[in-house]
């Protein structure tokens, strides 16, 4: 049986042989090897032809599933430093396929708990990135081309200069943007927006467009601007977002045209009798009528009327979020806003 050569946890290369792993002790003159048992005393010599002489006898069994896990482990640290996945879930495909494979008792057996693994490559990441800047100040100019291309190696980095005398950031590959323009219809966009560091405003926005009714593209947007400013942002149709007044506030006041859309799983978690969130769903000139057949019909459940007062101050015809605002009745579009909030969170572990 020929030697096998792997690196081990610290980058040192270490001789697989028979089920026992040796690290290198010494290069004799005449070109060989001499190497000892990382877990006893028991010797051994490799020579160019790739043969091995053992010296001595173990005190232990082998183990052959030594240098699988070891190599495993050097994938699982390329793929760290090398990808820009969450850590979380390389670190969980990788055992995931090691329960796929016939011996997989026998590996993770040998593996250092999930949580160790996850720890350990979040310091090895750490080492090959820049530390999180405090302030946009602290961000490099130019940014370095790692940090303006896409994964498929588009360009990423739209803008990168002065708004409002203020350095600001605007990502979006531009053949998201022109396959926006060039869409006949734009069924719906749904915005959202995640504060990602508390010591500069940078807000993340993912688009959800739904072109001519049938093709979905998430469009990946990010703009990285400390003073807000809406201006910088795209024009849109239609947004759906989750009764966030500042949000309404502002697409009201910028945006005019743009109609504002209530997500319907958000409308019905705002409300304790989720009877009402159905009044979305009739036809806008008949949810008055809808409206007061609850009303008249209600049970004499303790603070009923308070209820009652908050869905008229919060949702009724003069409130901050008026009928038409979410109304579903001919929305053929997706009403919630859910599966987009899904991919947030699966960022947020990034």
């Amino acid at each position: 049986m020929s030697a096998k050569f792997v690196e081990s946890t610290h980058g040192k290369k270490h001789l697989c042989y028979l089920g026992y792993r040796y690290f290198a002790k010494r290069k004799n003159l005449n070109g060989s090897e001499y190497w000892i048992c990382v877990k006893c005393s028991a010797t051994a010599t490799s020579y160019a032809d790739s043969s091995v002489v053992v010296r001595d006898e173990h005190t232990h069994l082998p183990d052959a599933t030594d240098r699988e896990v070891l190599e495993m482990r050097k994938n699982l640290k390329r793929k760290i430093i090398d990808e820009s996945g969450s850590v979380d879930s390389i670190v969980e495909e990788a055992y995931h396929a090691i329960h796929a494979q016939p011996q997989s008792t026998d590996l993770i057996i040998n593996l250092p708990a999930i949580r160790t693994i996850k720890n350990t490559s979040q310091k090895q990441r750490r080492k090959t990135r820049p530390p999180i800047p405090l302030k946009i100040e602290q961000f490099p100019f130019p940014l370095p081309d790692v940090y303006c291309k896409s994964t498929q190696g588009e360009w990423f980095l739209l803008y990168d200069g002065l708004l409002d005398a203020t350095r600001s950031l605007i990502f979006a590959t531009y053949n998201d943007i022109v396959s926006i323009y060039h869409s006949k219809k734009i069924g719906t966009v749904t915005g959202h927006f995640i504060h990602v560091h508390p010591f500069f405003i940078r807000y993340i926005r993912f688009m959800h467009i739904m072109t001519d009714y049938q093709h979905h593209a998430f469009l990946p947007y990010l703009a990285v601007n400390p003073n807000k400013l809406m201006s910088i942002y795209l024009q849109l149709r239609t947004i759906t977002i989750d009764f966030e007044l500042g949000v309404s506030n502002v697409f009201t006041k910028h945006y005019p045209s743009v109609i504002v859309r209530g997500c319907l799983f958000h409308f019905g978690q705002s409300l304790f009798r989720k009877s009402f969130a159905a009044l979305s769903l009739l036809p806008l000139n008949h949810m008055l009528q809808g409206l007061q057949c609850l009303t008249s019909t209600r049970p004499e459940y303790p603070n009923i009327q308070g209820f009652l007062d908050y869905y008229h101050n919060t949702y009724g015809p003069f409130s901050k979020f008026p009928p038409h605002m979410y109304n579903l009745y001919r929305n053929i579009t997706p009403r919630t806003i859910n599966y987009l909030e899904g991919r947030h969170s699966r960022m947020k572990k990034h």
